[in-house]
């Protein structure tokens, strides 16, 4: 009796599937293998300069946008849709991977996979166009800076529930209506099409919505993204047709990685071990050594403007004077102090941060004040603790004014002028630390580096140029140089132009001792390891 209920169980369910599947609009676009040939690069060492343009690389017909799986799925026994409770109704993902709960009054509205009742609403799907982002992390970062910016703050989440997938999520921001929670999780084990999902819904719905969600499909193990089986896409095509010809003093030499570094991980293992000798860089005397700041040290660069920092009443706490008097009391920690030269002379800028009573703790609502000072002016920055994910701080000189970067009320970067005027806001995620990489000027220009996304001068280069990653940006000799992805395939920019050379992931992004495998400079080198076809290799780009 009891195998007859759980067969019947089973049939419905099955029957359920096939219906909802039969109802579902499922895309099946011919699927094509091109690829820029492997004889677009030779064995290494080889400069790069020797090599053919991608211009000069014939390819086959034009391939469908996204390669989609065809077919009906049918779940497997063991993998079924969460039981429904009283007033719930089940959604079954017409393309088989997943199932959620959703109020049984709910009615389907005319758009795909949306569902709105008097009470609230809920919508579903994928994110194909995004299949080749790094992570759901950079997903969620995209859709709250460049599709729906100033709506959304970003979250991060290890995993979603018991479920297999990873992801994030993106709240709406106080006083944007309808409040929602919008949630992208991405499946280690599904084809690229299907790696990002999302569901989305109103916030007082969506944890028990979200709690539903189902997977219909084994997980498995984590696969490895196998880049170079990709498709490229007509967009990729079509970029990698138009690149730049490799400009004069720029080379590339590849080293093939040994065996063992073709089957190790650089998420496990630190691949410097793996360099040839006659790769390694040249040791060479560091110009400047490091000294740590402190209350001297600071003394030593503001003492020629007139102000002179003293010990205040408690250790930790110190008094900035100005000409001998009192200017600022109870700062709390030594200042990240700054010296710029422009055709108007020297320019001083840093915060002080301060503590309004030393008795109470320094995060005290209403106990602290942060104030900016400027040569011979200090004027009040902010009447509030600054956030301590990221106490800010960092200055920098543009266009003819002082930038000063910092926090706002929740996880997102804000570029502000001298003036207190928000010039730029980035919403980005706290993980380990928020991940700003880098905050510089460059002839008159501002850019900032968060995660795998650079701006300059305000404007998002990934939504610019309709790149997946922007990372690792350098000044060379003088000039840009920074590494994209475009689809399937990494590129590198140089001086503004997009080269003709690609692999299918440069290691970057790492942290602590896995640092040792991001890319990294040595005099007139950018030196990183890359993959390409499967192979690792150890790269030196050299700029003369």
């Amino acid at each position: 009796m009891i195998i007859i209920k759980r067969n019947l169980q089973i049939a419905v369910w099955l029957l359920l599937s096939v219906l909802l599947i039969s109802c579902g609009q499922v895309i099946t676009p011919t699927i094509s293998t091109t690829q820029i040939p492997t004889s677009f690069f030779t064995e290494s060492p080889l400069p790069v300069t020797s090599l053919p343009t991608a211009s000069s690389v014939p390819h086959a017909a034009t391939p469908s946008a996204y390669p989609v799986l065809t077919g009906t799925f049918t779940p497997a026994p063991s993998y079924l849709p969460a039981a429904t409770k009283s007033g719930e109704q089940v959604y079954i993902d017409p393309e088989g991977w997943y199932a959620v709960n959703i109020p049984v009054e709910w009615q389907a509205e005319d758009s795909p996979n949306s569902f709105v009742g008097e009470d609230g609403f809920f919508q579903t799907g994928y994110l194909p166009e995004m299949m080749h982002m790094r992570g759901a992390l950079d997903v969620c970062q995209w859709l709250a800076n460049i599709d729906t910016k100033g709506t959304y703050s970003v979250s991060w989440l290890r995993t979603h529930g018991s479920t297999i997938g990873s992801g994030c999520q993106l709240n709406s921001l106080p006083g944007v209506t309808p409040a929602a929670v919008l949630e992208v999780i991405q499946s280690p084990s599904a084809d690229y099409p299907h790696r990002f999902l999302y569901i989305k819904s109103d916030k007082e719905h969506f944890d028990h919505i979200s709690y539903t969600l189902a997977w219909l499909r084994p997980g498995g193990e984590t696969r490895e993204e196998e880049l170079q089986t990709a498709n490229l896409r007509p967009e990729d095509i079509s970029f990698w047709d138009n690149t730049d010809p490799i400009p004069l003093g720029f080379s590339i030499t590849e080293y093939k990685l040994p065996a063992e570094a073709q089957n190790a991980s650089p998420g496990e293992k630190i691949f410097l071990e793996f360099i040839p000798p006659e790769a390694l860089p040249k040791p060479h005397k560091s110009s400047s050594t490091y000294t740590p700041k402190s209350q001297e040290s600071v003394n030593e660069t503001i003492t020629p403007f007139g102000y002179d920092l003293r010990s205040g009443g408690e250790t930790y706490l110190y008094d900035l004077y100005k000409d001998g008097a009192l200017a600022l009391k109870n700062i709390h920690r030594l200042p990240d102090v700054y010296i710029f030269s422009t055709s108007d002379g020297e320019k001083l800028v840093f915060l002080a941060l301060t503590v309004k009573d030393p008795a109470q703790r320094f995060y005290t609502q209403g106990n602290a004040a942060s104030y900016l000072v400027q040569n011979d002016t200090i004027t009040l920055w902010e009447n509030k603790p600054v956030n301590p994910m990221y106490t800010g701080g960092r200055a920098i000189w543009a266009a003819g004014e002082p930038l000063i970067l910092g926090l706002g009320d929740h996880t997102d970067v804000q570029v502000r002028n001298g003036y207190h005027d928000l010039l730029f806001s980035f919403a980005t995620y706290f993980g380990t630390h928020i991940p700003i990489k880098r905050f510089l000027a460059w002839n008159d220009h501002w850019i900032l580096a968060v995660s795998d996304f650079i701006i300059q001068d305000g404007e998002i280069l990934n939504a610019k140029f309709g790149f997946e990653e922007v990372f690792n940006w350098y000044l060379m000799e003088g000039k840009p140089f920074y590494f994209f992805r475009k689809g399937p395939q990494v590129g590198i920019s140089y001086d503004g132009r997009f080269l003709p050379v690609y692999y299918h992931e440069i290691i970057h992004g790492y942290c602590c001792g896995l640092a040792l495998n991001n890319p990294r400079t040595h005099e007139n080198t950018i030196r990183f390891f890359g993959m390409r076809d499967g192979i690792w290799k150890y790269v030196i780009v050299e700029i003369e």
